[in-house]
């Protein structure tokens, strides 16, 4: 199937109108996604190129993005979204990893797609992240504050869904059509340099060492007390690392998979923290507006609760960090 034709029906159905409901709107924007192309990722033998090794990585995630596209379109199931906007990520990661495998403007032109594709999705993953958060939150509260804290929700729900509303108009456009076609392309064939060519085994190790060192010099740097920013970009390098860990596991094996794990635990840590510090801010914000008084004292005590779990994951990172850094964990590289 030939890229450019597997996307071009794509909002080709008219929509209702500016001043149309969301219940009569939606329907129509999230209308069924056309016929998705058959994305092959292929296996791996002992003998594989670097190459090859790259081109596994995109079509995995591409075929992943694919898939959950009509999920999220639908919006009824936060894994929809959530897994296309790890399947933008991720691209983006690995071709960070791998960019001196691959064409240089091809690569950054891709990466910059992916990364307005992977803002678009975040509006949507943020609301559906702080909405299970703070749902839970209320089996905490006096059942006093659980109205209160039914209007916080509403809020925020209808923020979630504006989000929403917007992904699916950015899912019916041009440029997200154009992107999809140059990502199948991408996974059927990605445009590598010569250095390619190589055995993966000679260079694949050494380019998931790179990200290691920086990963290792941010989280070295941190002081007794590190301020939450800088926790917070461990955490992005935390990711980057296991991303590029897990690619280098299709000729590593599972050294390379108990090395991913690690910076796993490393990431949900420290993405704890960033998520109960982003409630808090949410529910600060959110109470600075004129609120009636029950729903703001629901606010207040749901960020007093935030607060106290960023402070748990603000203490507790250090353990799958001392984990992640032991060296036997990194003989493989």
């Amino acid at each position: 199937m030939k890229p450019s034709a597997s996307y071009s029906k794509l909002g080709s159905r008219p929509v209702a109108g500016a001043g149309s409901s969301r219940r009569e709107v939606l329907p129509a924007l999230a209308a069924e996604s056309p016929p998705a192309p058959e994305i092959a990722v292929p296996d791996l033998e002992n003998e594989a190129t670097a190459g090859e090794v790259v081109h596994r990585a995109i079509a995995a995630s591409v075929a992943r993005l694919i898939r959950y596209d009509p999920i999220a379109r639908l919006g009824e199931d936060p894994a929809g979204v959530h897994q296309a906007r790890v399947a933008t990520r991720r691209l983006r990661s690995d071709l960070r990893t791998f960019r001196s495998l691959v064409d240089d403007a091809w690569s950054i032109s891709l990466r910059t797609e992916l990364g307005w594709l992977a803002g678009i999705l975040g509006g949507v993953r943020d609301g559906d992240v702080l909405l299970e958060r703070l749902r839970n939150r209320t089996s905490e509260l006096h059942e006093s504050e659980r109205v209160g804290a039914a209007e916080v929700i509403a809020t925020l729900q209808d923020d979630r869904d504006a989000a929403h509303t917007s992904m699916l108009w950015t899912f019916r456009s041009r440029r997200y059509q154009e992107l999809l076609d140059t990502l199948v392309a991408g996974a059927e064939a990605p445009r590598l340099n010569q250095t390619a060519d190589a055995r993966a085994t000679k260079i694949v190790p050494e380019l998931v060492r790179r990200p290691w060192r920086r990963l290792a010099r941010a989280a070295g740097a941190l002081g007794e007390c590190p301020p939450d920013e800088e926790l917070h970009e461990v955490r992005v390098r935390a990711k980057r690392v296991r991303y590029a860990a897990e690619a280098a596991s299709s000729i590593v094996g599972a050294p390379a998979k108990e090395f991913a794990r690690a910076a796993a635990r490393v990431q949900n840590c420290l993405g704890e923290l960033n998520d109960a510090v982003v409630a808090e801010r949410w529910l600060e914000e959110w109470t600075r507006q004129w609120r009636p008084f029950d729903a703001a004292q629901a606010a207040e005590t749901l960020a007093a609760l935030e607060r106290s779990a960023a402070e748990r994951a603000r203490k507790s990172w250090r353990a799958p960090w001392e984990e992640l850094s032991s060296p036997k964990l990194r003989e493989w590289m």
